[in-house]
């Protein structure tokens, strides 16, 4: 198990971290050639070089799109991030601007939708609150 209790899935040989990740992978493959001809799987990107005694430090997402060998976004699937996804998240959109980093999630009791980003979750999930707080 890793962290939040998910399981390792496996799929056409691919070890995936999680169930939602494995099943954001299958949704990603059944609109391929589409809008992107390949998808990289844990794709890392270099934060900060290693300097004294200091490892690295890497942004690893879930997936990479590409298209005519053109990187078009970055993929995390996402649960709740912890704060050090969120601070590699900030460093990664401020060293490749041109480049978007999307959060994912799966949220339908929220909006209907089966994939949000995170962005919109967040949005419905304050919209929740206060609709609750308001009915009170």
């Amino acid at each position: 198990m890793s962290k939040y209790n998910s399981k390792k899935v496996e799929y056409k040989g691919v070890v995936f971290d999680s169930k939602i990740e494995c099943d954001f992978y299958q949704h990603l493959e059944r609109n391929l050639g589409k809008e992107y001809d390949h998808i990289e799987l844990q794709p890392r990107y270099e934060l900060l070089p290693k300097f004294d005694n200091q490892r690295k430090t890497e942004y690893i997402a879930d997936f990479a799109l590409w298209k005519e060998n053109k990187l078009l976004e970055v993929i995390d699937v996402k649960g709740m991030p912890t704060e050090v996804a969120k601070l590699k998240a900030k460093i990664f959109r401020y060293q490749n601007r041109e480049i978007p980093l999307t959060w994912i999630c799966k949220a339908p009791k929220y909006t209907g939708q089966e994939w949000i980003t995170y962005e919109e979750l967040l949005k419905a999930r304050r919209k929740k609150k206060k609709k609750e707080v308001s009915d009170k």
